[in-house]
């Protein structure tokens, strides 16, 4: 019996898992694929390369973007060769290309960025461990020479603390570790904190970056499962929803997709829920031009009791940044679409 005349029930029980093969993806894939298996379903694990992982000589946005690291997979997908992926959400475009599905996000790791310094650097400037940087404690380093390829984050630097050079890199995690110590005029990679987290690196001598001034990109810290829209993995992969999560994401994700954007443009969202008495959402963005010379901030705080609430936050982020000057670092960028 062929693939293509098995049962649903079948299928279900036998999905292929599609992976990048980075140390990282390969953690993502069998953690989820763990979960899967809890549901009841046998999953194995197949890994393809992706253009983002094939062309190393040139940067993301030169490219066609982080959806680079997704294409194959989606390919894959598509021809029957795969029944799921598992995407780090931040790496997805803001629309989901028609035939496939977001079928579940998990609960979300952390969301902030970390600054992993070069051995004897933080010693050098008496760093507490795991300290929290703002812009005005993180100028107080003086200059440093950072590591990253990330247009929000060089951006941000430059516009608050431009004593601080910026270094292009490509590559995944373990390598840039590695060429960090190498590069000895380097005194640190900026990284994402949750994938020290699933990797088990959280000893390295890494310091956050304050998430209310250094807004991560949008989904940062989150897990994605994709199927196809009518494909038999998309009923068992949503069991895995974290509707907090989802709720979130699906804002930092509508607000960038207003924009004019995709996961390359030099754009912050961060959602989180804040508990108590009174639950209440709160919200932040910011967009910057590429040279970080302009850039516009809004954020909101919203009672979770709130209809509509996921639209009534997308549309105060929206108003809050256009009042503050969004179009300009629009046009500055090349988009030409006003919010």
């Amino acid at each position: 019996m062929t693939q293509s005349t098995q049962s649903v029930e079948q299928i279900r029980q036998s999905l292929i898992l599609a992976s990048r093969g980075s140390t990282l993806a390969l953690w993502q894939a069998n953690y989820v694929a763990e979960l899967v298996r809890k549901l009841g379903a046998d999953v194995s694990i197949q890994t393809w390369k992706t253009t983002g992982d094939i062309v190393q000589d040139r940067f993301l946005h030169e490219i066609g973007g982080k959806g680079l690291f997704i294409k194959e997979l989606e390919e894959a997908m598509s021809k029957g060769a795969a029944h799921l992926a598992v995407h780090s959400l931040k790496d997805m475009p803001a629309k989901i290309p028609s035939g496939f599905s977001l079928a579940a996000v998990l609960k979300r790791n952390e969301s902030a960025d970390v600054i992993v310094f070069r051995s004897g650097i933080a010693e050098k400037h008496g760093l507490a461990h795991r300290q929290v940087f703002n812009a005005q404690t993180l100028r107080t380093l003086g200059p440093l020479t950072l590591a990253t390829s990330s247009l929000r984050r060089q951006a941000i630097l430059k516009a608050d603390c431009p004593e601080i050079k910026t270094i292009p890199i490509r590559g995944n995690v373990d390598t840039r570790l590695k060429k960090l110590e190498s590069e000895i005029t380097w005194d640190g990679i900026i990284l994402a904190e949750a994938s020290l987290e699933r990797l088990g690196l959280t000893s390295l001598p890494a310091f956050r970056l304050d998430p209310s001034w250094f807004i991560p990109c949008a989904g940062q810290g989150a897990l994605a499962i994709e199927t196809l829209a009518d494909g038999p993995a998309l009923t068992i992969v949503s069991k895995l929803q974290c509707a907090h999560t989802r709720l979130a994401v699906d804002i930092e994700r509508s607000v960038l997709a207003r924009l004019g954007g995709d996961c390359t443009m030099p754009f912050g969202c961060l959602v989180t829920m804040g508990a108590g008495a009174q639950p209440f959402l709160m919200a932040r963005a910011i967009v910057l031009a590429a040279d970080g010379a302009s850039l516009a901030r809004a954020e909101c705080r919203i009672s979770t009791t709130t209809t509509n609430l996921a639209k009534v936050a997308e549309d105060t982020l929206i108003e809050g940044l256009r009042k503050n000057g969004a179009n300009d670092v629009l046009a500055s960028l090349g988009l030409k679409d006003r919010i």
